[in-house]
């Protein structure tokens, strides 16, 4: 009985009248920020990607925005206007209902295959660009360490195979713990400056000397943690040069130096 709620609670029919009026007054608002905010700083997001796999990045990126947008603007305003109609009424009376099977099974089916597609071609995409090499694949190997506040890379030489190295061989000149014993590492190269030939595929192996550190390339859609102990890495093939990037509306020249 409403009218005992009331003398409980001191909740009279005008007080849940005024509350789902306000309720439809904040979707609109709601909606509109959300429109605007998509408008107005929309453009800020990553700008084309220069790399061949940055495509498949995009692509599982701009379907995920869909689907949550698709799925946000029909399920808020129901939930709004759903709060404004069922609102407490004292001719009202709610309607028990325990389960409905058909509900439930919808309501997990259709996110469940949504969730295994997206996860899926996630998956295929992280397994071509942090996957073992094909034998077909003949990539440029850089190595790239990390420590505090410095970042060094390594060519491969003319053999293109990295030496050995490990932490505990750093000392004075040997700032990333090269192994001079391995035939390898005689023709390493350290630079803290990177050139990458457009077209050409090439692979990075990150390490890091302290903590962790994110190697984060945004423009080829590459990102790598640096973990000590261990080694990480990640393939792909620039498509644009840098001149040619910069020529590009949103690339900020600072962001490719």
């Amino acid at each position: 009985d409403i009218r005992k709620i009331e003398n409980v609670e001191g909740i009279t029919p005008q007080d849940n009248n005024t509350q789902g009026k306000l309720l439809l007054i904040f979707m609109v608002a709601f909606m509109v920020f959300t429109i605007y905010s998509l408008l107005k700083w929309g453009p800020l997001t990553l700008p084309e990607a220069f790399s061949i796999h940055g495509e498949n990045y995009d692509n599982l990126m701009t379907i995920t925005l869909v689907l949550i947008f698709i799925v946000f603007f029909i399920t808020q305003p129901v939930l709004f206007w759903f709060s404004y109609k069922y609102r407490g009424k004292q001719e009202q009376k709610a309607t028990y209902i325990s389960h409905s099977n058909k509900l439930e099974t919808i309501w997990t089916v259709i996110p469940a295959i949504t969730l295994t597609v997206l996860i899926s071609y996630g998956l295929y995409t992280w397994a071509q660009i942090t996957g073992d090499l094909a034998e077909d694949e003949d990539p440029i190997v850089i190595e790239v360490y990390a420590k505090h506040f410095n970042w060094t890379a390594r060519y491969a030489g003319s053999d293109n195979v990295l030496g050995k190295a490990n932490v505990r061989y750093v000392d004075g000149a040997n700032s990333v713990g090269v192994d001079m014993n391995d035939g390898y590492a005689k023709d390493d190269k350290l630079t803290t400056e990177i050139h990458l030939p457009v077209g050409k595929q090439v692979l990075f192996k990150f390490r890091s000397q302290d903590v962790i550190h994110s190697a984060y390339m945004p423009h080829f859609r590459a990102q790598m943690n640096c973990v000590p102990g261990t080694i990480t890495q990640f393939k792909f093939t620039p498509t644009e040069t840098t001149l040619a990037a910069r020529k590009k509306k949103k690339v900020p020249t600072a962001t490719l130096r």
